[in-house]
């Protein structure tokens, strides 16, 4: 039986590159499966038409392991078609026996991890971004968040309104997050005041500790009891946002005039 060499290094199909007596060994694994392509000392193809093996498949954090045929797939490999999408993202040991292609069993032990797709990456780039840096409201709130290139990384906002946004200043939201701004509430913010009601962080009645402070996430205003509530929201933006606009409107109606309001806002 011939042991493959533990150092590797990456080979023309992308996969992992092992020397194993006379020949290169390049294993790949996809989401489709794993395949196996065989070279000789220079690099070249070996012919695989003739070869057969098999691999034992074990997943982090589970001590099952699960066998697969490799078979001549007639593009030049040795494949086991199986379905990993499920555990992409997750890494695989996996023991590789060949036959048929040297002159004894060829056997090595290969860690790799299972790719994701570009559609499950950007789900998970969308969950940590999760809000929009211009609007500020919650990344799928205005149906499928878009993509915007920024310096060659992606960007995601709430809606095709929000790109010009981006594209006109993509140094103001490249971070992902949207711009935090702190004021003191004046007369003009009385009505959303009325129609809050309560400091999202502390659950007390707005003006109850004085004239409310005025937290603008992007462009959604959030009001708050006191200055000492503001870290609250500058850690967490998502969450409170969506306390105080649910799915995208505001929880409470705001009141048909300013002088309804039970709370009177200086304008100092």
């Amino acid at each position: 039986m011939t042991q493959a060499r533990e150092a590797t290094q990456a080979g023309p199909h992308g996969g992992s590159l092992k020397q194993t007596g006379n020949l290169q060994i390049e294993t790949i694994v996809s989401q489709g499966g794993l395949q196996m392509f065989v070279y000789d000392r220079a690099g070249q193809p070996v012919l695989v038409d003739r070869g057969r093996g098999a691999v034992s498949v074990r997943v982090e954090g589970n001590a099952k392991r699960y066998r697969y045929d490799l078979l001549p797939d007639g593009k030049g490999a040795l494949t086991a078609p199986v379905n990993l999408s499920q555990i992409a993202g997750r890494q695989v040991d996996v023991d590789v026996q060949l036959v048929g292609i040297a002159a004894s069993t060829i056997s090595f032990n290969e860690v790799a991890t299972v790719p994701a797709s570009e559609q499950q990456l950007a789900a998970a780039a969308i969950a940590r971004q999760k809000i929009c840096p211009v609007s500020g409201k919650p990344l799928g709130s205005m149906g499928d968040p878009v993509a915007v290139d920024v310096n060659g990384q992606k960007l995601y906002v709430c809606c095709a309104g929000c790109v010009d946004a981006v594209k006109s200043d993509p140094a103001k939201y490249a971070a992902g997050r949207p711009q935090i701004t702190v004021t003191t509430a004046t007369q003009a913010d009385a009505a959303a005041i009325a129609a809050q009601k309560v400091c999202p962080v502390m659950d007390e009645p707005l003006g109850g500790m004085g004239t409310p402070i005025k937290v603008m996430v992007g462009d959604k205003p959030i009001y708050l009891c006191c200055k000492g509530c503001i870290k609250k929201i500058q850690a967490e933006p998502a969450k409170y946002l969506a306390m105080v606009y649910g799915n995208g409107t505001q929880a409470s109606a705001l009141p048909a005039t300013t002088t309804t309001a039970k709370i009177t806002v200086s304008t100092s």
